[in-house]
């Protein structure tokens, strides 16, 4: 049995996240460009330097699997997350996203990815995610990405 766990992230787990973003099919399932290593310790420093901010690793069996983010902008809050390939299938982005929304209450949470990456999609709609309908998509909706919403 896979144990799945979240905490906040530390400075010893951003090499394990920087590899993960950096990798290219991670980065063409999350549709969003790896960063070159100092523009990513840069942002990340950022992200944790923002109170609004709510960032977690995920922890499988011990080691760092990958990342779920929340942030809020003109849009609502939004949460996203990035599983390394190698604990792809394995029901993990699922089950940190579930423990994640038990931490970040806050609701309507908008979730957005590009229309190729299936099993996001599949992780979102299992955590209770419904897919936006053409009216309910914000003004600078991409055409090749679905537009997601936790209401309750």
């Amino acid at each position: 049995m896979t144990e799945v766990t979240l905490r906040p992230i530390t400075p010893d787990d951003l090499p394990a996240l920087f590899e993960n973003q950096y990798d290219p099919a991670s980065a063409a399932m999350a549709g969003v460009p790896s960063k070159e290593e100092a523009d990513f310790y840069a942002h990340r420093e950022r992200v944790q330097a923002n109170p609004d901010n709510i960032t977690r690793v995920v922890v499988v069996d011990g080691e760092v699997a990958g990342d779920v983010v929340s942030w809020a902008d003109e849009g609502g809050r939004h949460v996203g997350y990035r599983i390394a390939q190698r604990f792809w299938g394995r029901r993990i982005a699922t089950d940190a996203l579930q423990l994640f929304l038990r931490e970040v209450i806050e609701r309507p949470l908008n979730a957005d990815l590009v229309q190729s990456n299936v099993g996001s999609r599949r992780v979102l709609e299992k955590n209770g995610f419904r897919l936006l309908g053409p009216d309910e998509q914000p003004a600078e909706a991409e055409p090749d990405s679905y537009y997601f919403r936790l209401d309750a």
